[in-house]
């Protein structure tokens, strides 16, 4: 299987193992910026590959569009919009454990690195909010 969609099993079943049905976000650079800031704690098959740069729109995960893609393509995620700023997770939590344990991670391992990731994803939401609110006073 090609790395893109290994990425994409990972990333939805850490995500659905964390969450009961929280979308995961696929705009604002929100995830790119989660992905970076958890490297330390991602699995080395998430991790592994995956680049960071600042762009003319923020900070971006280069290999994040094709690993969204991958998601979508295996049908693990619901088909994007571009009006969507997020995708629900369809992969089901008993296919997200065997995920987990394929790659390495116990049930409580991967629901603690989603979590982790989750929280950064609700950090990242929560400045993005006070920076437009900052702006709009301004």
């Amino acid at each position: 299987m090609s790395g893109r969609y290994t990425k994409a099993e990972l990333l939805t079943a850490l995500w659905k193992l964390s969450t009961d049905d929280e979308r995961i976000p696929t705009s604002h650079g929100i995830l790119d910026r989660a992905l970076r800031d958890c490297q330390d704690t991602l699995p080395d098959a998430l991790k592994n590959g995956l680049s960071f740069g600042v762009t003319g729109v923020g900070l971006r995960c280069f290999e994040l569009p094709d690993i969204l893609l991958a998601a979508q393509e295996a049908m693990l995620t619901s088909e994007p919009n571009p009006t969507y700023l997020s995708s629900i997770v369809t992969l089901d939590e008993g296919r997200a454990r065997q995920i987990a344990v394929a790659n390495g991670l116990s049930s409580a391992q991967a629901k603690d690195i989603g979590r982790q990731l989750l929280e950064r994803v609700h950090q990242v939401k929560d400045q993005l909010n006070d920076e437009l609110t900052e702006r709009s006073v301004a």
